[in-house]
């Protein structure tokens, strides 16, 4: 199940914030965040955001993750194919 990035921008009639949301197009982003405000935009990031297998496999080793646990986290990124392959 290959996996988009997508930068939502919503307004909830109070604040304006924008959401990181992977997804596998974008009608799915503009689904995984109905009914918390008006989607503004809706934006493609999936090439200005390159998310680094590696880089993921150091961070949750420095933060004391067992290796079980890293195995799970690495393996979903494998499967939506969210990261690079580095």
């Amino acid at each position: 199940m290959k996996l988009k990035k997508y930068m939502v921008y919503l307004d909830d009639g109070r604040d304006c914030f924008k959401l990181a949301i992977p997804a596998k197009d974008e009608k799915a982003a503009r689904q995984y965040v109905a009914g918390n405000g008006e989607i503004i935009a809706v934006k493609n990031i999936t090439s200005e955001f390159p998310i680094s297998k590696s880089k993921v496999f150091d961070a949750l080793k420095a933060a004391s993750f067992g290796e079980s646990e890293i195995d799970f986290i690495i393996r979903t990124l494998d499967f939506t194919e969210i990261c690079d392959m580095n």
